[in-house]
């Protein structure tokens, strides 16, 4: 088994995966789509190469919901915990599925502009009122 950064999963433990090398650190989106997706004020997510994911088991036990301009939001079939989206050649992994936290630090939070009155961001990382600067 390889030497993992990080691991984690979904709830019913179906889903299984290890992070490799320096885990990058952790963004938030703001926006309505992520916020329903997560059940709460952000979405936060770990921006990875493709290659820095391995499976350990049930990659194909995630279902995929997608809207007709891409977004969407990969999950456990069973427990329904989101699992690591593929984008490109790049991986969103759900920062909250890790099994312990890695330390990571925030990398900033977009749609910031978009975020409710009751959800305070509480740290000094950048902020972008829409999506992230290109």
């Amino acid at each position: 088994m390889a030497d993992f950064a990080a691991t984690g999963g979904c709830l019913c433990g179906q889903v299984r995966f290890g992070l490799i090398g320096p885990l990058p650190p952790v963004g938030f989106c703001h926006c309505s789509k992520c916020r329903r997706v997560s059940g709460t004020g952000s979405n936060a997510v770990m921006n990875l190469r493709g290659e820095r994911l391995v499976w350990i088991s049930g990659e194909a036990e995630r279902s995929t919901f997608e809207f007709d301009d891409g977004w969407g939001n990969t999950f456990c079939s069973r427990c329904g915990c989101p699992t690591p989206r593929q984008i490109g050649g790049r991986w969103f992994v759900p920062a909250g599925s890790l099994d312990a936290d890695p330390g990571p630090a925030v990398a900033g939070h977009i749609w910031v502009g978009a975020n409710p009155s009751w959800s305070r961001i509480c740290d000094d990382a950048p902020q972008f009122e829409e999506g992230p600067p290109r």
